[in-house]
């Protein structure tokens, strides 16, 4: 409710006070099987976003309040039921899914997990995003083949689910996806409301079938809210204001050009911000935050128990072994690199003991 957050910078003409605000006063809700997406042109402060809901910026000026049922966040209790999953895959190729999740569930879940248990979660994470068909593939690399993009995402979305968590955040889950993996990963993401989780997305710029996924809207200019709440009043909000889409546009495409100030034909910003705050659906969104804090059972302090520190490291260290196995290249490359490393130093001192 009400988050700002500024960064130092140099003084300057349009930084004054020697700080720059990423975002001012941004306010949203968001409810158990709901699918919210954060839209906006680059720099708007979508990222930035995400990585103050999931706890990830230490750094930098934030005020304002980020609550859980009603009650201000506590870190280790958010931290034990939210999962983040970053915009960039990170993934070893050697290994094939099935390898990957279960080493992934052997450095995040308890001791108290059996190994019968592991592989019954795995199987359940697996099927559910549908990853069952390709489950022995390799996840590939850029000199092996392997899993397709959209596969990779899911498989990465696959991961963080393994704690089970009741909130996932998700940095752009569709960059760099063509329009049918896009498709695909989006249905999946759904399927997981549909269980009960709150999801929170990035999304730089949906197509019609996927903006019809979403529950709840928002969209960002500058840093300022430009509209947030139910995607079914976005159109009629934004009619009313004088910017009615047109038949046949995909209204995403259409709401992110006008508040994208890059450009010569975006719309007034600073009057879209002022409409909004000024909106019935604005004060529908304080009304319900002042609900939740006053009805919502608050959560116990949760802390997630943590595998101990001599599993994980046998794991890393089996982890690290095998995928050197599997990339003998890699000792090839080093054996070169030492080969002429030794060459260019034995230069420096041939024929130094010469008169």
């Amino acid at each position: 409710n009400n988050l700002s957050y500024a960064v130092a910078t140099r003084k300057t003409a349009d930084a004054p006070e020697g700080k720059k605000t990423i975002l001012d006063n941004v306010s949203g809700r968001c409810a158990p099987g709901e699918l919210t997406a954060i839209m906006g042109p680059s720099g708007s402060g979508k990222t930035t976003l995400v990585d103050l809901l999931a706890d990830r910026i230490s750094s930098g000026e934030v005020t304002g309040d980020i609550e859980l049922n009603g009650e201000a966040r506590v870190a280790k209790t958010f931290r034990a039921v939210t999962s983040y999953v970053a915009q960039e895959d990170s993934l070893l190729g050697s290994f094939t899914v099935l390898e990957t999740m279960r080493m992934a569930a052997k450095l995040s879940l308890p001791n108290s997990v059996t190994s019968k248990q592991i592989e019954a979660r795995v199987d359940d994470v697996v099927e559910a995003m549908g990853l069952a068909t390709c489950r022995h593939t390799l996840v590939g690399d850029i000199f092996r083949k392997g899993l397709s993009g959209g596969q990779k995402r899911r498989l990465s979305i696959a991961i963080e689910l393994l704690s089970n968590p009741s909130i996932l955040i998700l940095d752009e889950p569709t960059s760099g996806l063509d329009s049918s993996a896009t498709h695909n990963v989006m249905k999946f993401i759904v399927k997981l409301c549909a269980e009960g989780k709150t999801i929170v997305c990035t999304i730089h710029q949906p197509s019609s079938l996927v903006y019809d996924m979403f529950t709840n809207v928002v969209v960002l200019s500058a840093g300022q809210t430009v509209y947030c709440g139910p995607r079914r009043l976005m159109i009629p909000h934004f009619a009313s204001t004088g910017y009615d889409c047109p038949t046949y546009m995909n209204p995403a495409e259409y709401f992110i050009s006008l508040v994208n100030t890059d450009f010569e034909d975006h719309a007034d910003v600073p009057k879209l911000v002022q409409s909004y705050a000024q909106s019935e659906i604005r004060k529908e969104l304080s009304n319900r935050i002042e609900s939740d804090r006053k009805t919502l059972q608050h959560l116990p302090d949760i802390e997630q128990p943590s595998p101990s520190a001599l599993r994980q490291f046998g794991v890393l260290m089996y982890r690290n072994t095998l995928n050197n196995i599997r990339n003998p290249g890699i000792y090839w490359i080093r054996l070169f690199m030492y080969f002429c490393l030794s060459f260019m130093v034995g230069t420096m001192y041939l024929s130094t003991n010469d008169d």
